[in-house]
């Protein structure tokens, strides 16, 4: 059994990022692992805060309400596998994914040599995903995460390729041990 930590970005409640994930944390909870899931992009306005300099000081602030440092970041620290889903925004991840990866920063060192896995998709083709997709390989490995895979899906708004996306997120959750 694995502890998954799953983090998505995309703020479409019926979107086909929020599709995928449901079926990865489908896949890994039936492979009987334990799921934690944290949907960013979904989250009440104000919850995800972007960090800010102390006036006067170089040190970084973060809100006392802060989401991210009191629920996310413990559930990645126990994770043995990392899931990074989201949609593709002007060639590149959502801002709300990318709020959370931002705080990894912290903590590189106690977040370092797990594993990952990445789910993605987009309207445009692969060659316009392979940028996004290249963007988060990247920061697996950076942080010594080894990829355990992918899927992405060009051409989201054809019900074959995310049915087919749906589909292999879902294998892709069972596969984990």
């Amino acid at each position: 059994m694995s502890r998954i930590a799953i983090v998505t970005g995309s703020p479409h409640r019926e979107g086909l990022s929020l599709q995928l994930a449901d079926a990865f944390e489908k896949g890994a909870q039936a492979a009987g692992n334990e799921v934690y899931r944290f949907d960013a992009g979904l989250q009440k306005p104000g919850a995800l805060h972007f960090l800010r300099l102390e006036p006067g000081s170089p040190e970084v602030a973060k809100p006392d309400n802060d989401v991210v440092s009191t629920e996310v970041i413990p559930h990645l620290l126990k994770a043995d596998v990392v899931v990074l889903v989201s949609s593709l925004y002007y060639y590149g991840i959502n801002a709300q994914l990318k709020t959370v990866i931002d705080r990894f920063y912290s903590y590189n060192h106690n977040l370092k040599d797990k594993k990952g896995v990445i789910l993605a998709n987009g309207y445009g083709t692969h060659e316009d995903m392979s940028i996004m997709m290249a963007h988060l390989e990247k920061i697996m490995s950076y942080m010594r995460w080894q990829l355990l895979g992918e899927v992405e899906v060009p051409g989201s708004w054809t019900p074959s390729n995310a049915q087919r996306g749906i589909q292999e997120a879902e294998k892709l959750g069972r596969s984990i041990r």
